[in-house]
């Protein structure tokens, strides 16, 4: 009997079918594909998706049902993993797929309902494909793939030539379209508009995911080109927008880039509510045009009548735009950053308000004479001035940096000369915190505001500070979370109320005077080999530095507070790193927590940075074992050895809080991937995967309950979210919420807290009661 794999229409399928099919079918393997999408497929997604996914993401659950029906039990389905599609444009040298695409696999495992539909994740085939590794990379998945099929893997690579010479073809096919189509606009009358349908592949072709929008514009007697026949390879914007990594997110601006070159183009954006990427793509989009284009957002309750009447008023203003012989008058801002190197001696470097974690960074730069302070939080709690320049649901934290921000730049006295903001970013994403700096330089610019944003985070970036003061200052962040976690160790239960905060402002005032004291530098390292000396010298000489001085004082003073002898409940937070650190983010959850009687833990501030120094050298290890190439293997040595040093240091810091913080030390890295590859796979990146790692490490520890707290919309959180029913069916039903922030006050969310809550202490009550065998 013939072995057959099935294949779900829906996200990357249109780009990549052209592949896959002739690579199983050349093995032998029959394709099965599930049928085009219908309003069954829709509902059924609709009750099977698990959290506030796109729509796009949810249709896909209900392909994946709607092959279970056409598959038998001992048939395998074929969704992999694609983190990177392999051809950037222009310059760019990232085309990464967002964070929804990139973990299908991993959502789709997720949902009990597809299970109890029948899916078996062990039939599940499910390769990591980066295309942007090379041929050796994507040769090796596919043949683990074959071999868990029970396949030979003899021809693998001759299938997967096949493919690849078929997808070949077809995108040849379509460049062939893209002439064509654009031969017949050069022929197009002086007033006569055509239309640019800026859509993803996955939903532009399937007129049920985008409400038949390309037969309404044939219908209304107008060209609609969509976004793959637009010849937009030859533009290059990297050097005006240098942070897009999302391949789509490319696509669109270079797409920007034609309508304004071509008076009868205009562009009809195509976007889904919860769509990340989108919701800073599209504003960029909207600083680089000249002339008029189209948003409509969708969702599955979006209806026809809403989408005829924008239609038709777009028609008209494009009508009236050509009748009159507008001129393209709108200004176009390109994205400006600059690197610390270019600040320094000459600005103050500015930190946005996240939590006393920045103050020590601070202090460490301004010991080695770089400039910075801390920007105070924004008095105004709904954040209206973010929001004014702002539309969109942007992320919670790029609302509250920006907002703080703009709020610096209206005190007296401010001066653009005199100062420089600072914003993380990412090189490769894959969520939207590597945009929050190339949002702000171009609404920065709109407002008529001309102040350097200053990135960090990018690969490499930390070695351009010095070693030196990167130890410095990763050693103040450290310490940060040991006071920060003898703090919440003890102030639920002080009988004197503001003791352990006292405490704690006294040993944090102690650690920023020493971080701030350029006599407490170390010496200059010249050469990366002498980082293992100078480095593992001070983790291993038995001696206390005077950090470990001030956390052992600390642990004294915390240990001797006169407690309560309650038993409380202990909740474990994980989730988003800025709004589970800052406290106007998440409403002081911690505070109010403890007052309705639990202990909390908080998952450390520096966990999500050594988790990236660890996935780094992983990966460039990975690369490396494929393509032998020195800049992976640079990588892996030096991302290997900070990831080493940072644990040590981390290690070190702990065992001064001793005795009094015996059992509350960090989990390294290697074993949050470890716990969290059992839902979602360490290839994708991001903070889904150190949530649930850390997650699992509360459950093992004995915790109460699970809060994962994400801004409003955010991808990874929400994919934290799916797994949530998931997770609690693993591990005894135990408490696990996800409660979002919005910058707004929330009766609900407070409701959901309240009830969450007294699911832990039912559970804490009944542990109490339940006798223990030993």
């Amino acid at each position: 009997m013939q072995m057959k794999i099935g294949i779900p229409r829906g996200l990357l399928f249109n780009d990549f079918s052209p592949l896959f099919i002739p690579f199983f079918n050349y093995l032998g393997i029959k394709t099965i594909v599930s049928d085009e999408t219908n309003r069954k497929i829709i509902n059924r997604g609709l009750e099977m998706v698990p959290a506030e996914y796109c729509f796009p993401t949810k249709v896909a659950y209900g392909h994946v049902d709607n092959l279970l029906k056409k598959l038998k039990k001992d048939d395998f389905i074929f969704i992999p993993y694609i983190a990177n599609t392999g051809k950037p444009t222009g310059s760019y040298n990232y085309c990464v797929t967002c964070p929804w695409t990139q973990s299908a696999p991993d959502l789709m495992k997720s949902a009990l309902k597809l299970a109890k539909e029948g899916f078996n994740p062990e039939k599940l085939v499910s390769p990591s494909l980066s295309f942007d590794w090379g041929l050796n990379h994507i040769e090796d998945q596919m043949k683990k793939a074959v071999a868990k099929m029970g396949c030979s893997t003899k021809n693998v690579r001759a299938a997967l030539q096949k493919g690849l010479i078929n997808k070949e073809k077809f995108d040849k096919k379509i460049e062939e379209k893209t002439k064509e189509a654009f031969d017949s606009i050069k022929k197009y009358k002086k007033n006569e508009p055509a239309f640019l349908v800026m859509a993803r592949p996955y939903t532009a072709y399937d007129a049920n995911v985008n409400n038949d929008i390309v037969n309404k514009i044939l219908d209304a007697g107008y060209l609609a080109i969509p976004l793959e026949l637009a010849p937009i390879g030859s533009i290059d914007i990297y050097k005006q927008m240098p942070k897009m990594y999302w391949i789509q997110g490319q696509k669109k601006l270079a797409a920007i880039e034609l309508l304004n070159k071509n008076r009868n183009l205009f562009g009809i954006d195509i976007t889904y509510f919860a769509c990340g990427p989108d919701t800073q793509i599209n504003q960029q989009m909207v600083c680089r045009a000249q002339k008029p284009f189209l948003t409509i957002e969708m969702d599955e309750h979006t209806g026809d009548a809403g989408i005829d009447t924008r239609l038709q008023a777009f028609f008209n203003t494009v009508k009236s735009y050509l009748e009159i012989e507008a001129k393209q008058t709108s200004k176009v801002f390109n994205v400006k950053l600059k690197g610390l190197d270019k600040i320094k001696g000459k600005k103050i470097l500015v930190f946005p308000p996240m939590s006393k974690h920045n103050y020590a960074i601070s202090s460490a730069l301004n010991a080695y004479g770089i400039q910075s302070k801390v920007l105070e939080v924004s008095p105004d709690e709904t954040l209206e001035k973010a929001r004014s320049c702002t539309c969109g649901l942007v992320c919670t934290p790029y609302l509250h940096t920006t907002d703080a921000m703009l709020h610096f730049m209206q005190k007296p006295g401010f001066d653009p000369e005199k100062f420089a903001f600072f914003q993380a970013t990412t090189e490769c994403g894959p969520c939207r915190l590597g945009q929050y700096a190339s949002l702000e330089s171009l609404l920065f610019q709109k407002k008529g505001i001309d102040v350097d944003i200053i990135t960090g985070g990018e690969l490499g970036s930390e070695f351009n500070l010095g070693i030196p003061l990167l130890i410095k200052a990763w050693s103040g962040m450290t310490a940060v979370d040991q006071l920060e976690k003898m703090r919440m160790h003890t102030r639920p239960y002080e009988v004197n109320k503001g003791i352990s905060d006292q405490i704690y402002e006294k040993y944090l005032k102690k650690l920023l005077d020493y971080l701030v004291d350029p006599k407490t530098n170390l010496a200059k390292i010249k050469t990366y080999l002498t980082i293992g000396k100078a480095f593992f010298s001070n983790l291993f000489n038995g001696k206390l530095s005077p950090i470990e001085e001030i956390l052992r004082k600390a642990q004294e003073e915390f240990s001797q507070v006169k407690r309560t002898n309650e038993k409380k409940p202990k909740i474990g937070i994980v989730g988003e790193f800025y709004v589970r650190l800052h406290e106007p983010a998440n409403q002081n959850i911690i505070r109010k927590l403890e007052e309705k009687g639990a202990e909390i833990w908080l998952a450390p501030a520096t966990e999500y940075l050594v988790y990236s120094y660890y996935l780094g050298s992983v990966i460039a290890r990975e690369k490396f074992s494929l393509n032998r190439k020195k800049e992976d293997l640079k990588e892996w040595l030096l991302k290997s050895i900070l990831y080493r040093v940072m644990i040590g240091y981390e290690h070190r810091l702990f065992k001064a809080t001793l005795p009094y913080m015996q059992g509350f030390d960090d989990i390294p890295a290697k074993e949050i991937v470890s716990n969290g590859e059992k839902y979602i796979r360490h290839y994708i990146g991001g903070e889904a995967i150190v949530s649930m790692g850390k997650a699992v490490d509360y459950v093992k520890r004995d915790l109460d309950g699970i809060i994962s707290v994400i801004p409003f919309n955010c991808m990874p959180g929400l994919t934290v979210a799916g797994f949530i029913l998931k997770f609690r069916k693993d591990n005894n039903n135990i408490p696990f919420v996800s409660i979002e922030y919005d910058g707004f006050q929330d009766s609900t969310r407070e409701v959901k807290i309240d009830t969450f809550v007294a699911q832990v202490k039912e559970r804490h009550e009944n542990k109490k009661s339940t006798p223990k065998f030993f």
